[in-house]
C-alpha cells in the first residue's frame, strides 16, 4: 500500500529558528596579574521555547553566560543574538 501525501511520516520535520545564538563567544577579564577565561569560543543555538538548565561547578562560566545573554555584560569576542538582534550594536539604554 503506498502512502498519501498527508502521512506524518512524509512531512519534513518542523524548521526551530533559535531565539538565542552564540557564534564563537568568549568571555575573559583580569583578576589582578591573571587572565580569566570562563567562557573560550562558546558556540550554543537555542530555539524559542526551549528550556535549558545550566549545570556545572563554581566557576565554569553559569553566571557570565546568563550576564552576557541578558545584555548585562559584553563578551570579549564573538557574536551573540536575541531574537535575530545582535546585542553588540544596541546602546546602553
Amino acid at each position: 500500500m503506498s502512502k498519501s501525501s498527508t502521512d506524518p511520516d512524509e512531512l519534513p520535520s518542523p524548521i526551530m529558528s533559535s531565539f538565542i545564538q552564540l557564534r564563537n563567544l568568549t568571555k575573559s577579564f583580569r583578576k589582578g596579574p591573571n587572565l580569566i577565561t570562563p567562557l573560550d569560543s562558546l558556540s550554543l543555538d537555542v530555539p524559542q521555547g526551549e528550556f535549558l538548565a545550566l549545570m556545572g561547578p563554581s566557576g565554569s562560566g553559569k553566571t557570565t553566560l546568563l550576564n552576557l545573554i541578558a545584555g548585562i555584560d559584553t563578551p570579549s569576542s564573538g557574536e551573540l543574538a536575541i531574537d535575530g538582534q545582535d546585542l553588540a550594536s544596541l546602546s546602553r539604554s
